[in-house]
């Protein structure tokens, strides 16, 4: 049985140099993966310090059974590695900060160099059947580093950041190398859909390649997709809440007297809206003067890198709206606002938790945002209060029932205070009770099992080698069954025999393709097939005069030259999906200049390759999720090929028809070539390489022939060599 080894850029501990002992830190990913039920041994990697002596480290008593260990990072690597690099570039690049990214190459440097250290030391360590769960930005590049190393590891990635739209990610300078690193990862996990949907989308624009809100298919990877939003212990955080010790802070601080309160809570960052809740809250006293006198804000501001000059202009700058807003509305016995630049205590906060009548989240991005979830288990049942919280949270999609804000509107986010302020009990406990109940059914540690168990059944692809035909001598290797024996041939038409032009009624074969297929044709015990996604009339006017077999449409009908018969060989009923489809692919083709479709017998196909590139390619994917929606629970599939989106019935598929034909017609045969160039011959060659050879034309990517060809140029000759 394999370990867990999950990776974060430190360990859970800090380092107190004066008792030289390790402290542990306490935080979401600490409390989930310590809750983790499981049999399974678990080693937790992260960064040392240089001060800090690893025997410490290796030593450490875990009451669940963790081990921990990682590799040593000088205090000058680290610096940039993490401020320099994931701090003073990443961090704001992903919160939509751009103006704020202070890009240095050295910076750069350090941190591939950090990501390296970290990759050298988990390959010596781990084997085959561990799982790698890695987390957070700062390791970016470490499922590239792994994989090229220990292809058959699994390895996870999740992002407890936002991932930013392509136009934001655009600016980042090292954008492709960390877009390529990551698609090693076998899952890549996200707090909330939309951040899925910017990375899909992000990958397209800078990689090109297409792919599914649920996976993306590179050279090298196959990477499932998936959202897991990130919780908190319920449990704990109820319990903490109503002990003891939050009772005795309560009357100590006397938090449960008549004021209304209104509680943030956020680190000291310009991504946390701060700024933002201070002008809303002076919003609301001027439209509602009634609770001047009547209600507080406390904001609780944990310190941040308090060192660095732009964090300590947000201090200086928050401070001040702080004095102005008390200055203006505050009297001998009021201050509207209370602010605490400091962080608070475990039972202190839970005391807060208790008392505050509105938490208020005003992130401008964020992540996902614990806090609103550690308040909601906080609260006492019969009373409880009420969460505004930024639509630009992560936590907005799981906590259904908290009032959402958009921060950046001042005026409106005064009305939303009002509304929690003036909510009845009866509303406010309807709405926690329901945030409450799910919390209490998805914890942390379900979060964590979550994305291991997604992880544990994902199937790593081997890796197929896919050989390039340079060569006659390339060819003779691959059909020395081929000599007088017999053969069957499968040929794709567009693509293959003709090159794929504008319009489709010009893809006309040449007089040199024309003769060699019919040479083909002639020879004793060869049988062509081709095979196409073309019609009954264009097919035979450009093979007239050859005795081959057609499969039209994909395979849903088949012409056989020697009896003239045309046979169907599908059996559902096309009324059900077809005039639909119709109508949809009609209105695409409106909203598209320069689209077009066709109309098939068992098939519609989307044509895009006159369109703008980037509008085109929006719009096929576009189409292929509405069709595949709606047509869903139809024996129908949609295909996204070379500028094309195609819809037919299902059983028009190449390898079914293969199947079919090598029954029928060619059980007698001892080899078989199939060539093709896009998706939809991959069905083909899947079957083929049971007994034969496949070539796949044009530039490699995933595929599953054992053969290509670069360019259909290429395939003549390829072909002629056959005879």
């Amino acid at each position: 049985m394999g370990r867990w080894i999950i990776v974060s850029n430190r360990l859970p501990f800090s380092y107190d140099a004066k008792q030289k002992i390790l402290k542990p830190s306490s935080g979401g990913l600490v409390t989930a993966i310590r809750g983790i039920k499981s049999r399974e041994k678990t080693l937790w990697v992260g960064a040392v310090p240089e001060e800090v002596p690893m025997t410490k480290v290796r030593s450490l008593k875990d009451p669940n059974g963790i081990k921990y260990d990682g590799p040593k990072i000088s205090n000058e690597m680290y610096e940039k590695y993490y401020n320099g690099f994931s701090n003073d570039v990443l961090w704001p690049m992903l919160h939509y900060e751009s103006n704020r990214i202070k890009y240095k190459a050295e910076n750069y440097e350090a941190y591939k160099k950090v990501n390296q250290e970290f990759a050298k030391f988990l390959i010596d360590k781990i084997k085959d059947d561990d799982i790698v769960w890695i987390h957070d930005f700062h390791l970016f590049l470490l499922p590239k580093l792994l994989k090229q190393k220990k292809k058959n590891v699994k390895v996870g990635f999740f992002l407890h950041v936002p991932w930013p739209s392509s136009e934001t990610y655009r600016q980042l300078t090292p954008r492709r190398e960390i877009l390529n690193a990551l698609l090693h990862a076998d899952l890549i996990g996200f707090h909330d859909y939309s951040y899925l949907r910017h990375f899909v989308n992000t990958v397209y624009h800078f990689l090109g390649i297409n792919s599914t809100q649920m996976e993306i298919r590179s050279a090298f990877n196959k990477t499932e997709l998936g959202v897991f939003p990130v919780s908190i212990d319920t449990d704990d955080f109820h319990k903490k809440s109503m002990s003891k010790k939050t009772v005795k802070e309560i009357e100590k601080y006397a938090l449960d007297g008549e004021m209304k309160k209104i509680l943030g809570v956020d680190r000291l960052d310009y991504t946390k809206g701060i700024d933002l809740k201070l002008e809303a809250f002076e919003q609301f006293l001027i439209d509602y003067p009634e609770f001047v006198g009547k209600v507080q804000f406390i904001q609780v501001a944990v310190p941040s890198r308090t060192d660095v000059p732009e964090y300590a202009e947000l201090k200086r700058s928050i401070e001040s709206k702080v004095g102005e807003i008390n200055g203006k509305f505050g009297t001998l016995n009021y201050s509207p606002v209370k602010y605490i630049f400091n962080s608070v205590s475990t039972h202190e906060l839970m005391a807060l938790y208790r008392t505050s009548h509105v938490l208020f989240v005003a992130s401008k991005r964020d992540g996902m945002n614990l806090v609103c979830l550690e308040y909601v288990a906080a609260q006492k049942g019969l009373d409880p209060g009420v969460v505004l919280l930024s639509e630009f949270a992560g936590a907005i999609s799981t906590l259904s029932h908290a009032i959402s804000i958009n921060p950046f509107n001042i005026n409106a986010t005064s009305k939303r205070i009002y509304q929690a302020m003036t909510m009845t009990q009866n509303e406010r406990l309807e709405r926690y009770q329901i945030m409450y109940d799910y919390l209490k059914n998805y914890n942390a540690s379900n979060w964590a099992e979550s994305f291991i168990a997604a992880l544990k059944m994902h199937q790593v692809e081997k890796k197929v080698e896919v050989k390039k035909i340079a060569s006659v001598e390339d060819v003779k290797k691959i059909t020395k069954k081929y000599k007088d024996r017999p053969t069957v041939l499968f040929l794709d038409y567009d693509g293959t025999l003709a090159p794929i032009v504008d319009d489709p009624e010009s893809a006309i074969i040449d007089q040199k393709i024309y003769q060699i297929v019919k040479d083909l044709s002639l020879k004793p015990m060869t049988q062509v097939v081709i095979v196409s996604g073309r019609g009954e009339a264009f097919l035979k006017k450009q093979f007239k005069g050859i005795n081959c077999y057609h499969a039209y449409e994909h395979g849903a009908l088949f012409f056989d030259y020697q009896t003239k018969k045309l046979r169907n060989l599908i059996s559902s009923n096309k009324d059900k999906w077809y005039f639909k489809a119709i109508d949809i692919i009609r209105d695409y083709t409106k909203r598209t200049p320069g689209s077009f479709f066709e109309k098939k017998n068992y098939a519609i196909t989307w044509h895009h390759r006159n369109t703008t590139n980037d509008y085109g390619e929006f719009q096929a994917r576009k189409l292929a999720q509405d069709l595949s929606a709606t047509f869903s629970h139809l024996p129908v599939s949609v295909i996204v090929g070379k500028k094309v989106v195609e819809i037919k019935a299902i059983e028009a598929n190449k390898g079914r028809f293969a199947e079919w034909f090598m029954e029928r017609y060619g059980s007698h045969a001892e080899f078989s070539l199939a060539v093709g160039d896009d998706r939809t011959d991959e069905d083909l060659f899947e079957v083929v390489n049971k007994f034969g050879a496949t070539v796949k034309v044009g530039e490699f990517d995933k595929t599953h022939a054992g053969y290509y060809v670069e360019e259909q140029s290429k395939v003549a000759p390829l072909l002629k060599s056959l005879f």
